[in-house]
């Protein structure tokens, strides 16, 4: 599904699922009928001096503003991104989003919902709305405080510049790599992804000796064993180290991509410039043709390919990150890195892989399992169908 039923149905789901411990949500005053009236004409009047082809409004507020200037905008080219769904589950209850009700398919404008900004980007794209012909406008009602928490989305929207890949490159040095334990179940399905014209594959092992384990035979692989002993980056590290490739991408045992994805990796190398590279990782649950959505769960943003750098290092004994990138961080928009665990570990196993997460994290994290989170129709958010493979290169601010 795309266009705007895939915001209807998405939002329908992220909407039905509240934590039972949420904070109570007030619905911000309505401002007086001249303000909404002057605040959604200066809007559209904005929009159409950008010559541009949808606006992008930040934030619901009331939803008074937004509303008034859902009557003015041509039909079809109002997009509002709101990342409080617990307020945006008030205004609904209350009746006042009947301006973006999937009316017939002839509603004025369009809602998408999430408390994650990467959503959000993702689901404006999935929708059919090209990035480059938008305007964003934060909502001229919310105080400042209020857009000041929808910053890091209007960055993402007005600072991206979308790239488009080379149609072909040359095969890459690139080191593929895993920190892997023996007991992971599904290692034949993950060494059997990797294609043979990697450079070489990188392992460690959390294991006191090498195990017996049948690995890849189409290119070098180098081994190692080192305990995790709860601190991830050192494990990343020795990983790094053992990499001899221009390029550098790393893996879980439980992840994995398609062979045509595979196949688009060189060609996200050849983009000069680029020092990273993020993936929208979509976990499979609680079937393999749905995915967990909402509250940052998809798209579940992952920094895997970089350039091999001496700088590289990661830090945090969980939840690691990656510092020493040479160049700016461009995002795949076409390409999805597919997260098994859900869908092969038992539910003790993932307790107790999430036990490990607390342990690493010394108390100053915590995990839960559940199973009541929504999901979606893995097909609801795939990439468009394009022969043109896109991705974007993000602000220099994100770091």
């Amino acid at each position: 599904m795309s266009g705007p039923d895939l915001l209807f149905e998405y939002a329908s789901e992220v909407l039905a699922f509240d934590f039972k411990d949420a904070p109570p949500v007030v619905v911000p005053s309505d401002p007086s009928p001249s303000a909404v009236t002057r605040m959604a004409e200066r809007c559209a009047a904005a929009f159409t001096r950008s010559g541009k082809t949808h606006l992008v409004l930040l934030g619901l507020g009331s939803g008074t503003v937004a509303e008034a200037l859902s009557k003015l905008m041509p039909p079809g080219a109002l997009f509002v991104c709101e990342q409080d769904l617990g307020l945006a589950r008030l205004l609904l209850t209350k009746g006042r989003l009947l301006w973006c009700q999937p009316d017939g398919g002839c509603a004025p404008a369009r809602l998408a919902l999430d408390a994650s900004p990467w959503a959000l980007l993702f689901l404006l794209d999935r929708a059919g709305v090209d990035l480059s012909q938008i305007m964003v406008l934060p909502n001229p009602e919310l105080p400042p405080a209020e857009k000041a928490r929808l910053r890091l989305l209007e960055l993402l929207l007005t600072r991206s510049e979308a790239v488009t890949l080379p149609g072909s490159a040359l095969l890459p040095k690139l080191s593929a790599a895993a920190i892997l334990s023996p007991d992971e179940p599904g290692l034949p399905q993950f060494f059997a992804q990797l294609p043979n014209w990697l450079f070489e594959l990188a392992i460690v092992w959390d294991a006191d000796v090498i195990p017996d384990i049948p690995v890849p035979q189409d290119f070098p692989v180098w081994q190692s064993a080192h305990r995790l002993e709860r601190d991830f980056s050192a494990q990343r590290n020795l990983m790094l180290a053992a990499c001899r490739g221009d390029f550098v991408l790393y893996l879980d045992a439980d992840e994995g991509f398609s062979s045509h994805d595979w196949d688009v990796l060189p060609r996200l190398c050849a983009v000069p410039g680029v020092g990273g590279w993020l993936f929208p990782r979509v976990t499979l649950y609680p079937e393999p043709d749905r995915v967990l959505t909402g509250f940052g769960l998809w798209p579940d943003m992952q920094l895997r390919l970089f350039r091999r750098t001496q700088e590289l290092c990661f830090f945090n004994p969980v939840h690691e990150r990656l510092t020493g990138l040479c160049g700016r961080q461009g995002l795949a928009l076409d390409l999805e890195l597919v997260h098994l665990s859900r869908i092969r570990k038992s539910e003790a196993e993932l307790r107790r892989k999430l036990q490990g997460f607390d342990e690493a994290g010394t108390g100053l994290v915590r995990h839960a399992l559940s199973v009541e989170y929504p999901s979606v129709p893995r097909d609801l958010v795939s990439p468009r169908a394009s022969s043109v493979q896109r991705g974007l290169l993000l602000p220099s601010e994100l770091g």
